[in-house]
């Protein structure tokens, strides 16, 4: 079957043929014919003629500022309108098969994943198409759906019902996904020239990102551009003919290149070290939660509508720290303080934080910087910042430091060391509370087969995450009168000082020794910590 396209009328795209070998999809019962269709959405005959010839006295016109400092049009449909298309919404995504690439209107996707995807590459291109949903019109939308093998008459009800001013509507719940299952063909033709090109390629909406660790040299038509806007002009032939035959143009001012020395974004979202957000966010956040704390809420509040604010600042600040949390997660020192310090100015209605278990024994274990080697170290309710005596041998004080920020360490002082039974207690009272968690000890003592969870930084080196090792007690030994734990999994040199955890998550030993060169995988029981600090100095 050739592929057609007609501007002028329907657009008829071969979807069918790509979705229908490689992705079969199964057409809704309700799309069988008129009579169906209406009867699943159920409106009546005479109802579908009223909103046919009247739908646009269906739809409320007004404006959103965009971050840019210009507004977004919006076009809300009424509550009669919003409740047919919700239930059209369910029916078209059995339509669609979400490829890969496609991040944005998509569940369990968001620009958190989109960001995720370029990973740490060191060259970006961000694109934008101009006027994403006006330029869908509503003859695209009928030739979509037409080409999927569905009744011609119930492609115009849907098209009918799904946009205003023959465009679809930035406003209406089925405006997401029929953009997409519009952008399907884009998709794949793009994908073919980023996997060409050694690229990666996401979109969230209207924004096109491809990224790669080398300079993306064929995505340009004579070389790479220097870091900053260039013109889409640059662009290779290719990929401008991808883009303009499959019905969309480049933003003329969107076009964005960076390098490995430049700041790399995506969707909002810094990439450069891990995923992190524009400085600039937190300080608008920090500012607005400082102007109430110095002037009051209500001074506060007057000052954000001269502004041109929306709504309260409670809910203004409450969305700015979930997206804040989402993107850098719950446990996050920074998501933290300024949670903290918005439920001091927000008794009523505070944040509460649910870091996930993952999240909160990451930051419940640190590094210790000895000069001779790196350790291990966690954090103990009621106790202190815990650690292996020999991690901090013939030391008074050490650094301490959360590798996800490992250029800022804390000086801690070593409050307890207990070389006998190779454990020692660290003053964390320098560590600002947001920095960290903290584990509890366990009530009930191990026995052997149960399950435990070994946790530390082997041999740690920038850009390493935690290390998390299952594995079961093989036995209970005493040395020279100290109670120890025997691991099944390998406690490798750098581990040691961390914790080692029961199946509930308490705290039952500190990682003692162990590695290939040794014999067997040790910890030091938690009661000796215990009865350490018990034993006068």
């Amino acid at each position: 079957m050739a592929h057609r396209r007609d501007w002028k009328g329907d657009l008829v795209l071969s979807v069918r043929r790509i979705f229908g070998k490689s992705f079969p999809i199964s057409i809704p019962s309700a799309f069988k014919d008129e009579a169906a269709l209406l009867a699943h959405l159920k409106i009546s005959p005479a109802e579908l003629k009223k909103i046919w010839w009247y739908r646009g006295r269906m739809y409320s016109q007004f404006e959103i500022a965009k971050g840019s400092g210009k507004v977004r049009a919006i076009s809300a449909p009424d509550l009669r309108l919003k409740i047919i298309q919700r239930k059209l919404v369910p029916l078209l995504q059995q339509l669609y098969w979400v490829r890969n690439p496609v991040h944005g209107f998509v569940p369990d996707r968001s620009v958190k994943t989109n960001a995720e995807a370029h990973g740490r590459r060191k060259f970006i291109v961000n694109l934008d198409l101009k006027d994403y949903f006006p330029t869908i019109t509503e003859n695209r939308i009928i030739g979509l759906i037409r080409s999927l093998g569905i009744d011609p008459r119930v492609s115009k009800i849907v098209a009918r019902l799904c946009c205003h001013m023959n465009q679809l509507p930035q406003g209406a719940s089925t405006s997401p996904i029929l953009s997409n299952m519009i952008c399907y063909r884009l998709d794949t033709d793009l994908l073919a020239i980023a996997k060409a090109s050694r690229s990666i390629y996401t979109r969230y909406a209207d924004d096109l990102t491809f990224s790669s660790y080398q300079p993306p040299t064929s995505l340009f038509a004579i070389g790479v551009p220097t870091a900053g806007k260039f013109s889409p002009e640059l662009l290779a032939p290719e990929l401008l003919s991808a883009i303009s035959v499959n019905g969309f143009i480049v933003h003329p001012d969107k076009a964005h290149f960076a390098d490995r020395n430049s700041r790399r974004m995506v969707t909002g979202v810094k990439i450069n070290a891990g995923l992190n957000i524009d400085r600039r966010y937190v300080r608008n956040i920090r500012a607005v939660l400082h102007s109430i704390e110095t002037l009051g809420l209500a001074a506060a509040q007057a000052k954000y509508d001269s502004k041109k604010g929306k709504g309260t600042l409670a809910s203004h600040l409450r969305g700015k720290i979930a997206y804040l949390a989402h993107l850098k997660g719950q446990s996050d020192p920074v998501v933290r303080a300024v949670a903290q310090r918005y439920n001091k100015s927000f008794l009523s209605q505070p944040i509460k934080l649910s870091p996930t278990d993952e999240e909160r024994r990451d930051r419940s274990v640190w590094v210790v910087d000895h000069p001779d080697l790196y350790g291990t170290s966690f954090f103990l309710k009621s106790v202190g910042l815990i650690t292996a005596a020999h991690c901090v041998e013939g030391r008074k004080e050490v650094n301490a430091f959360h590798p996800s920020k490992h250029t800022t360490t804390y000086t801690v002082k070593v409050i307890h060391y207990d070389k006998h039974r190779d454990v020692a207690v660290l003053d964390c009272s320098t560590i600002p509370s947001t920095e960290y968690y903290e584990f509890e000890p366990a009530t009930e003592a191990v026995a052997v087969t149960d399950k435990v969870t070994a946790i530390g930084y082997p041999d740690w080196g920038l850009g390493e995450r935690v290390n998390i090792r299952s594995g079961e007690v093989s036995s209970l030994p005493a040395r020279s009168g100290v109670g120890l734990i025997e691991v099944t999994q390998q406690l490798t040199q750098g581990m040691s000082g961390g914790p080692i955890l029961d199946a509930n998550g308490f705290v039952v030993g500190v990682i003692h020794k162990g590695g290939p060169g040794e014999g067997r995988q040790l910890a030091i029981r938690l009661s000796e910590l215990e009865a350490s600090l018990q034993t006068p100095p």
